[in-house]
């Protein structure tokens, strides 16, 4: 575990949160189209490279189980990524459900505001597991800048949607919470390790999350998303991946 380099990328996802709005607006007008290539690069990351983490976290599980007599231990860690999918499908449908229900539809209606609480909050769980797995993850991990290009490209997709969602109380709150999330994770993954169990659990919930939160911002419809760049972004860091 080199501290200095994760403390760079985990610094990196922080920026990403704070600064992730004026990154959007710079690279307008392509900005959708980069946005979908953002998100094609994540998934391409979960395809290649956690998929086949999560069959080498799921044997080490029965292993490290064996003892436990637990139930389909083999089926752990993917029982997790179905509950991370499911999880952030579940946050998604609340929020446009409260919308329909009569949540104001311009942003700004309070930091009280359940939703708000709700959806900041799993998205700063979801922001710290990713940091933590930086640095306290199962099996051969990838190279570190690797994970941070991957990651710090969904980070900005998911930021921007979190900006589109809450607006102005998303920039002075939401952001920070999240800036926060993923700084305090890191520095938890420098001084304890949570047991292999829990870690291995972790990247299950971590992996299917990516590919909800990708498929939210790419679907047809308000979001609007690309498919070409998105396809061009999966390529290219499939492509990377390969390489290295």
């Amino acid at each position: 575990m080199n501290i200095l380099e994760t403390f760079c990328i985990a610094g990196l996802f922080a920026a990403i949160f704070i600064f992730g709005n004026n990154i959007s607006a710079g690279i307008q007008p392509h900005n959708r189209r980069a946005l979908s290539a953002a998100g094609g690069a994540a998934v391409a990351y979960v395809f290649i490279h956690l998929l086949p983490e999560l069959d080498r976290a799921g044997k080490v599980f029965v292993q490290i189980t064996a003892d436990r007599s637990l139930p389909m231990p083999e089926y752990r860690v993917y029982v997790a990524a179905l509950i991370g999918f499911i999880l952030f499908y579940g946050m998604e449908h609340m929020v446009h459900w409260s919308r329909r229900s009569g949540r104001p539809e311009q942003p700004g209606y309070g930091i009280g505001d359940p939703i708000f609480i709700l959806h900041i909050g799993g998205f700063a769980m979801y922001a710290g597991l990713i940091s933590y797995l930086m640095i306290r993850s199962i099996g051969e991990p990838v190279p570190i800048l690797m994970y941070g290009i991957a990651m710090g490209l969904h980070f900005l997709s998911i930021d921007h949607s979190l900006h589109q969602e809450h607006g102005r109380l998303y920039d002075a709150f939401g952001k920070w919470i999240l800036a926060g999330a993923v700084l305090t994770a890191w520095a938890c993954g420098v001084v304890t390790e949570f047991p292999q169990p829990v870690v291995i659990t972790m990247l299950g919930l971590v992996s299917g999350g990516v590919v909800m939160n990708s498929m939210i911002v790419e679907l047809p419809g308000e979001k609007e998303g690309k498919f070409l760049p998105f396809c061009a972004g999966a390529a290219a860091y499939s492509a990377l991946l390969f390489f290295i």
